[in-house]
């Protein structure tokens, strides 16, 4: 079985690794099935523990709910551009808040960052949650610090005044200085039509000397508590030549420093991902994952000289958001690029676009998977076609390769020469079985992969009772939670199980006995393992079930050739 997912066209071993197995066969059958049922529900049994092991406990999910923090206030008015705080001690630490009709969010008057940052407007479906992106109470700071290096300032910690909090211009400033050294003065501008703001620091040196100034700006990406955050945690460093990425799990070992000119950094989770890019490239970036396997990133600038009272403004644009395809790439900085890296990247972006287009001509999602899905099917049914056909002279040849085997048990070599010619005569290619096989798995791979990753699935319904496409097909809630299903009975993946087995039973059957009451097990351990996947997915699978059914019985219909007796 192979070790990664993609449409199982056939349940029945091929041929060539058959008659191999059965000539080496040291073990006795029976033995072997206990094994193979004894592993099987071994793995029914451990799975969900597996997931729940995968599964962060932390409340930084997308429905988590933050805890009150100090000494908060609440902006609902806009203010006075020249509007200031009261006086307040050095130490205390203000929040204030900011909301459009895409964030919620707090900034601190410590380090003049953000503490939290709520994405509120996303999908097709509300459900009175938010998907919390940036908190403070999970990481050492706030997101967008600030630093002058070398200088001995810890503006990271250092009080800020309120400049400005206006809502309705969608601006909040910060202002904080070093006497006779540094003014720092940042800036947020909040786009009201799209969840992205730019970030303007504003840096002017103080003292009567010229100076010399390192900006480095950090920020950090909260993971989720879907289980695609393992395999969907990213961080992409954008050069003038390539995009580079890797993976969070990488990160974890060692800390990623990229040198060079950096044109923009991304860090993605699951459906999201946040993206600064600054007007002038970085030349250093450093990648690091905290407790709860948070991302966190720094970007460093080169060293720019400042003449006495000298002031000069950076920006940052930042997209704080779903990977939605069109929106990213609407930016013209290449960020839909996010969506097409991995070992089967040009396969993901051919199979988003197919989707995309498809979707604008059917308008629905659910129809478009299937769509998709035939058309893929439709594209490879030349070489499915051919394995079944070598699968089924196979099943044929099986009374002769049989006595062959019985005939010349005791001698290998006879055997396997007697074989081939057999094979030959009757124009029959063991490897014909798997070999079409081969071309097709990057692509279902790449599907697999697209559907598991696409953000524009959340909240579109199909039909009947598959109201989110991104979400398990949850036709009835339970009041309490069953072994392995859980609390919500799924009506696809018992769909998917049962186009399985009549699979199994379309499919010539040419392995061992161990093998075939082995094969039976599958569809179980791939209902189990679906079972709670976005039901995108199970609908994936499960149309391409369907359509192999339909291929399978076509070529039942037809006669046999004629083989040599």
């Amino acid at each position: 079985m192979w070790n990664f997912p993609f449409p199982h066209e056939t349940s029945a071993v091929p041929s060539f690794f058959t008659w191999r197995l059965r000539s080496s066969k040291t073990m006795n059958e029976n033995k072997k099935f206990v094994l193979a049922v004894g592993f099987s529900f071994l793995i029914l049994l451990l799975y969900p523990v597996y997931l729940k092991w995968i599964t962060p406990k932390s409340v930084s999910g997308e429905n988590a709910i933050l805890p009150t923090t100090q000494n908060q206030i609440t902006n609902n008015q806009s203010q006075s551009p020249t509007a200031v705080p009261q006086t307040k001690p050095e130490t205390t630490e203000n929040i204030y808040h900011f909301s459009n009709q895409h964030f919620n969010v707090e900034f601190s008057d410590r380090g003049a960052t953000i503490t939290k940052l709520a994405l509120t407007r996303w999908g097709k479906t509300t459900k009175g949650s938010e998907a919390i992106l940036i908190n403070k109470e999970l990481v050492h700071s706030g997101a967008f610090v600030a630093a002058i290096s070398g200088q001995g300032i810890d503006f990271e910690d250092k009080i800020f005044t309120l400049e400005n909090l206006d809502t309705v211009n969608g601006e909040v400033q910060f202002v904080a200085q070093e006497a006779g050294k540094w003014l720092l003065r940042k800036k947020f501008r909040f786009d009201p039509n799209q969840p992205v703001f730019w970030l303007d620091i504003e840096t002017q040196n103080l003292s009567s000397n010229p100076q010399s100034r390192t900006l480095e700006l950090s920020s950090h990406l909260i993971s989720g508590r879907d289980i695609y955050n393992a395999r969907e945690t990213f961080s992409f460093v954008s050069l003038q030549d390539k995009l580079i990425s890797t993976g969070i799990r990488k990160i974890q070992k060692k800390p990623l420093l990229t040198e060079g000119k950096i044109l923009w950094q991304a860090l993605t989770r699951h459906f999201f991902t946040l993206i600064i890019c600054p007007d002038t490239p970085a030349t250093l970036v450093n990648t690091s994952v905290s407790q709860g396997d948070i991302l966190i990133t720094k970007l460093q600038f080169e060293p720019q000289a400042f003449e006495p009272n000298q002031s000069i403004k950076q920006s940052f644009f930042v997209y704080v958001g779903p990977k939605y395809y069109r929106q990213l790439k609407s930016f013209g900085h290449g960020f839909e690029q996010i969506l097409s890296q991995g070992f089967f990247g040009i396969f993901k972006l051919w199979l988003l676009l197919a989707l995309q287009w498809t979707h604008k001509v059917v308008g629905n999602y659910g129809w478009t998977i299937v769509l998709v899905t035939v058309a893929i099917k439709l594209l490879f049914t030349p070489l499915t076609h051919m394995s079944f056909e070598s699968m089924k002279k196979m099943q044929a040849l099986q009374p002769k390769i049989k006595a062959l085997q019985e005939h010349h048990k005791n001698d290998q070599a006879k055997l396997s020469k007697e074989m081939m010619e057999l094979y030959k005569r009757n124009k029959v290619n063991p490897m014909s079985g798997c070999l079409p096989m081969i071309f097709q798995i990057p692509v279902f791979i790449a599907f697999y992969q697209v559907l598991a990753q696409t953000a524009e699935l959340q909240g579109e319904p199909f039909i009947f009772w598959i109201r989110d496409l991104s979400e398990p097909d949850h036709a009835w809630m339970l009041p309490f939670a069953l072994p392995i299903l859980g609390d919500a009975i799924n009506i696809l993946p018992f769909l998917m199980i049962g186009s399985m087995i009549w699979q199994q039973r379309l499919t010539p059957q040419s392995g061992a006995p161990e093998q075939q009451k082995m094969m039976m097990f599958m569809p179980i351990v791939f209902g189990v393992m679906f079972y709670k996947l976005p039901s995108g997915l199970v609908l994936y699978w499960f149309v391409n079930n369907l359509l192999s059914i339909f291929h399978q019985l076509f070529i039942k219909g037809k006669a046999l050739p004629h083989h040599e007796e």
